[in-house]
C-alpha cells in the first residue's frame, strides 16, 4: 500500500480501479509544401477549424451543466476564432510554405512556451486550455482520433498527468468515481468544473504515474487530500465503512430539512450556506437553507481574459437573490489576490500574495472595477434581500472609504436613471489580527460581522494553510484563535450587532458547540454539510457548554482544548 499527498479539489471519498489515461502521441513532421498547394492547405485549415468549433458546440450542448463549464469551452472556441491565430497560420502556410499540421503545431508550441515561461498563475492555467485546443485540432486533422474512454466505466478512477476542461465534461457522462492528476491546481478550469459536478478529485499528486499500475485498487480521500494505492484489506474496509456511513448519515439527515435549527436550551441559530458558483443554489434550496451567508464572487474574475461587466454581474446576483427570496444573500466583494488578476490589472508579481494586494486592498486600488461590482449589487438588491460584506478589512479607515464609494455609486445610478436599492446591511470580514484587536471600532461602522476562520487561523498563527510541510501548525483550537473569536463576538454584541462564522470551522461538527458557547449568532457552511451541522445545533445545550468554556479559555495548548471538546 502507498499513500501520495495531493491537493483536494472537491471533498469526498472515491473507491475504484485505476484507469491510466495517456493521450495518443501525435507525430508532426516538418513538411514544406509547393506554392500550388497553398490554396488547398488554407482551405483545409478553414474547414478543420469549422469542424472543431462545431464539435465544441456539441460538447457545450450535451455535456455542460453550468455557466462556468460553458464559458470555459466557449473560451476554447475563442482561441480558434482569434484573428491573430488565423493570421499567423495563414502566414506560416502562405509565406513559410509549412503544411497545415506543421503550421498549427508551430503556432501552439510558441503560444504554450510563452504562457509556460511567465511567472503568472492565471497565464499558467491557460497552458492547459491551449494544449487542449491544439490536441483536439491536430488529432482531427491527422485523422488519429482514438476513443481513450472505451474501457472507462462507473468503477473507474482516472489517472492522468493533467486533464483538460473539455475532457472533464466528457468523462462526467461516464459516471466515473473520481479523478487524480499529477499536475494542475485547485483554481484551474478543469478543477472548477470537477468541483461544480461534485466529482472527487485530487491535483498536484506528484509521482503518481510512476507509482501506479492500470487496474490497481485505488482510494481518493478528498477530505484529507490523499490517494491510496493498493490499499490493504483493513484500509479498504475502513473507507468502505466511511462511504457507507456517510451515505446512511446523509439519508438520515434528510428528515431535518424542514426542522428549525434551535438548540436544546431554546436558542435559534441562523444556519446559512456558503456558495462559490451560482449552480450551488440548487443545493441551498434543496436543504432549505435560511439564506446565503457567503456568496464568493471570485468565479466572476479569475481564469478569464477580461473583466466582468456591471450588467453581467447584475444578472448573476439578481438570479441568485430572486431564488433565495425572502432569505438574505450575503455577497462578499471580490476576495482574490493580484496574482490571479495580474493579466488584466497589470499588477506586478508578488513574493507573498497572501500578504499583498488582495481582498479589499485590490478593490480600493482599482476603484472603477470596485464601483462596477457595487453598482451591480445595488441594482440586484431591488429583487430581494442582499447583505454586502468586505474581505480582509484591517481597520475602520477601509470601511469609511467603502461607505463613501457606495454613496458615489448611488449618486451615479440616480443620475443615470437606473433603479436600485441602497438599503442593505453592511458587514466586515474578521480574518486578520488587526481586525480582531479593533473589532470594537469596526463594529461601530457595521451592521454585522462575519469571521472567516480559514484566514484568521492562517494569519494569527503565521501558517500558510496550503503548505503541507507545516500543516501541523494549522490549529483551529489554538488558544489565540479561540480568544480572538470571543473578543470579536463580545465587541460586536456590545454594539448590538450579530456575528456569523463562515469559515471551515463552522462546517466541522466538532467545533459547532464551541462556537455557539463563544456567542456566535449565525453559522454559514458548505451546502453539503448544512444538515450535519443542523443536527449538531439541535443537539447542543449552550448553557451546558458554557460551563466548559471557562476551562477552555484557560487552556494553554490546542491539545488541552481538543481533550475538553
Amino acid at each position: 500500500m502507498k499513500k501520495i499527498k495531493g491537493n483536494s479539489v472537491s471533498i469526498g471519498v472515491a473507491i475504484g480501479k485505476a484507469k491510466i489515461i495517456n493521450k495518443h502521441e501525435l507525430y508532426i513532421k516538418n513538411k514544406k509544401i509547393l506554392k500550388s498547394e497553398i490554396k488547398f492547405e488554407l482551405s483545409r485549415f478553414k474547414e478543420d477549424v469549422k469542424f472543431v468549433i462545431n464539435e465544441l458546440d456539441k460538447l457545450i450542448q450535451d455535456y455542460t451543466y453550468s455557466k462556468e463549464n460553458r464559458d470555459i469551452l466557449e473560451s476554447h472556441k475563442l482561441i480558434l476564432q482569434d484573428p491573430e491565430f488565423n493570421k499567423r497560420i495563414s502566414i506560416l502556410i502562405s509565406e513559410d510554405q509549412n503544411c497545415l499540421e506543421q503550421a498549427i503545431n508551430t503556432y501552439f508550441t510558441e503560444a504554450i512556451d510563452i504562457f509556460s515561461n511567465v511567472n503568472n498563475k492565471y497565464l499558467s492555467h491557460k497552458v492547459n486550455d491551449f494544449e487542449d485546443v491544439a490536441y483536439r485540432l491536430l488529432s482531427h486533422i491527422k485523422g488519429e482520433r482514438k476513443d481513450i474512454l472505451e474501457d472507462v466505466d462507473e468503477n473507474s478512477i482516472l489517472i492522468m498527468e493533467n486533464i483538460s476542461p473539455s475532457f472533464v465534461t466528457t468523462v462526467f457522462d461516464k459516471n466515473i468515481q473520481g479523478l487524480c492528476t499529477e499536475r494542475g491546481s485547485r483554481n484551474s478550469h478543469s478543477s472548477i468544473i470537477a468541483r461544480s459536478m461534485n466529482l472527487p478529485m485530487l491535483v498536484n499528486t506528484m509521482g503518481l504515474l510512476g507509482n501506479i499500475k492500470d487496474g490497481e485498487d485505488l482510494i481518493i480521500d478528498g477530505n484529507d487530500g490523499y490517494v491510496i494505492i493498493s490499499p490493504t484489506k483493513s484500509v479498504l474496509k475502513k473507507y468502505e465503512a466511511i462511504c457507507k456511513k456517510e451515505k446512511n448519515i446523509q439519508k438520515g439527515l434528510l428528515s431535518l430539512i424542514d426542522k428549525e435549527s434551535i438548540t436544546k436550551d431554546g436558542k435559534k441559530i441562523k444556519l446559512m450556506s456558503n456558495i462559490e458558483i451560482p449552480q450551488e443554489i440548487d443545493q441551498v434550496l434543496k436543504y432549505n437553507s435560511t439564506g446565503i451567508g457567503l456568496f464568493r464572487t471570485e468565479f466572476l474574475f479569475i481564469d478569464r481574459e477580461d473583466l466582468p461587466t456591471e450588467e453581467e454581474q447584475y444578472k448573476i446576483y439578481k438570479d441568485i437573490v430572486e431564488q433565495c427570496k425572502p432569505n438574505p444573500v450575503t455577497i462578499r466583494t471580490i476576495d482574490v489576490g493580484g496574482d490571479k488578476l495580474s493579466n488584466i490589472l497589470n499588477i506586478t508579481y508578488e513574493q507573498n500574495p497572501n500578504l499583498g494586494c488582495r481582498g479589499i486592498r485590490i478593490s480600493l486600488q482599482n476603484i472603477p472595477i470596485f464601483k462596477q461590482q457595487i453598482k451591480a449589487i445595488l441594482r440586484a438588491n431591488i429583487h430581494g434581500n442582499i447583505k454586502i460584506m468586505f474581505p480582509m478589512i484591517s481597520g475602520v479607515e477601509e470601511l469609511l472609504k467603502v461607505k463613501e464609494i457606495i454613496k458615489i455609486c448611488s449618486k451615479e445610478l440616480i443620475n443615470a436613471g437606473i433603479t436600485f436599492n441602497a438599503d442593505m446591511e453592511l458587514g466586515a470580514m474578521i480574518e486578520i489580527p488587526s481586525a480582531v484587536i479593533t473589532s470594537d471600532l469596526i463594529a461601530e461602522e457595521c451592521d454585522f460581522l462575519s469571521i472567516g476562520t480559514n484566514d484568521l487561523i492562517q494569519y494569527i498563527l503565521a501558517v500558510d494553510r496550503d503548505n503541507q510541510s507545516i500543516s501541523d501548525y494549522y490549529k483551529p483550537t489554538h488558544p489565540s484563535v479561540i480568544r480572538s473569536i470571543k473578543l470579536t463576538v463580545d465587541n460586536a454584541h456590545k454594539h448590538g450587532i450579530k456575528v456569523a462564522v463562515c469559515g471551515e470551522m463552522a462546517s466541522e461538527k466538532e467545533y459547532v458547540k464551541l462556537l455557539l458557547a463563544l456567542g456566535v449568532d449565525e453559522l454559514s457552511v458548505s451546502p453539503g454539510r448544512l444538515l450535519l451541522i443542523k443536527k449538531e445545533i439541535i443537539n447542543c445545550d449552550i448553557a451546558k457548554m458554557k460551563l466548559k468554556l471557562e476551562k477552555i479559555l484557560s487552556c494553554k495548548t490546542s491539545t488541552d482544548v481538543d481533550k475538553l471538546l
